[in-house]
């Protein structure tokens, strides 16, 4: 095992944090002269296990979350190439197809050659025209130099080992003035203050901040052209043009040291306290159940309800989750259902378990269940919080 920083290179590595419920032991560092906060040991080949939706270290082998990423790196795309054109396009992990079916719909005139190691999704690309699957790690795929117009890289560089070779390789095979559009988890998630979740899972061996993901980038031989999105502080879409040959030196970075160094405190403060309070949020839930509760979301956030708040699932009449149900089937042992099933169930009450979606989740909510009173996630832990101070 590599104790040596992957971005600066340096045996500067500290440790700053313990994951809850790690499977593989990670523990957190942070870089005392660049800031990279990274995980150790950097196992990225532990054998498959069964999909764990946990709000744990352990979650993952879901394998859903990239397609809500498809038009995000599509519309950053056409901002900077023809979509008329003939374009040879490398899909670094192209899971179950989504992003590939979008771009040939998006360009004519397009090749893809789709990188995916995992038998369960990648043969939903072979069938697609115009696309060549390679059944293989992009580490150990067989391209070509100068290959590519593009490369497309989605939340696949918080996974791999050596993120640096893979880059440089990522170099290699595109043209020159080539596009690399990275997109990867956004560490700025942690400054939440409602969050319960652990974000720093096993299956992601680096936590970018746009800063560092950015100066890997570029110390790989790319001209950043767009920046991430300081909106949106889970994902970090990076959009870069092949250009160097000399590839810069990481100088140290104090204030990145810093930050990295804060974020975490906080985090572990925030995320102790929230957590604490789940029992009043689970108590409040609970409260309701004579009025029928429709739970909406069964993913992380509902995971550490059950588990650190001690939420009986039973009281629900009903748990919704329409990403998760095509690939779990219950949740704590209640069964997962499809968002239509709201209409006939005759809740009183429906409790939004999700961030991101929310104002998608409400508006339908509102839709199929117009007389229900609706709970969000964010509004209930704060009350939580309150509570608990009390």
């Amino acid at each position: 095992m590599s104790n040596i920083c992957e971005l600066c290179r340096r045996d500067s590595l500290e440790q700053a944090y313990e994951p809850e419920r790690s499977t593989r032991g990670l523990k957190i560092h942070v870089c005392q002269h660049c800031g990279l906060v990274q995980s150790l040991p950097r196992i990225d080949r532990a054998p498959r296990a069964q999909a764990a939706v946990s709000g744990g270290a352990d979650w993952g082998n879901v394998r859903y979350g990239k397609g809500f990423r498809t038009q995000a790196a599509l519309s950053a795309i056409k901002k900077y190439a023809d979509m008329s054109k003939d374009i040879a396009l490398l899909d670094v992990g192209s899971n179950r197809g989504s992003f590939a079916r979008a771009f040939l719909d998006a360009a004519p005139n397009a090749n893809i050659v789709a990188v995916e190691p995992d038998e369960r999704v990648a043969d939903l690309s072979a069938s697609l025209e115009r696309t060549e699957l390679v059944r293989a790690r992009i580490e150990e795929a067989p391209l070509e130099t100068g290959r590519f117009d593009i490369v497309h890289s989605c939340h696949t560089i918080e996974h791999l080992a050596e993120p640096m070779r893979v880059l440089a390789d990522h170099w290699r095979v595109l043209k020159p003035g080539g596009l690399l559009v990275v997109d990867a988890p956004n560490i700025a998630l942690i400054d939440s203050e409602d969050i319960v979740e652990e974000w720093f899972i096993d299956k992601h061996l680096y936590h970018f901040s746009a800063r560092s993901l950015m100066r890997m980038i570029s110390a790989s031989g790319f001209e950043i052209i767009s920046a991430p999105d300081l909106n949106d502080r889970e994902n970090l879409l990076i959009v870069a043009r092949k250009a160097y040959t000399a590839f810069p030196a990481i100088e140290s970075d104090s204030r990145e040291i810093e930050e990295a160094e804060a974020r975490l405190t906080a985090y572990m403060s925030s995320r102790a306290r929230n957590l604490s309070a789940l029992t009043a949020m689970a108590a409040e839930i609970s409260s309701y159940a004579p009025k029928r509760v429709a739970m909406w979301g069964a993913g992380r956030l509902f995971d550490s309800l059950v588990v650190h708040g001690q939420f009986e699932p039973s009281l629900l009449s009903l748990l919704i989750d329409k990403h998760l149900k095509a690939h779990v089937g219950t949740r704590h042992g209640t069964a997962l259902q499809e968002p239509e099933a709201l209409k006939d169930a005759n809740a009183g009450v429906v409790v939004v378990m999700s961030r991101g979606f929310a104002d998608e989740i409400v508006n339908e909510a509102r839709r199929l269940a117009p007389r229900a009173e609706i709970l969000l996630y964010s509004d209930l832990m704060a009350r939580a919080r309150h509570a608990k101070a009390a």
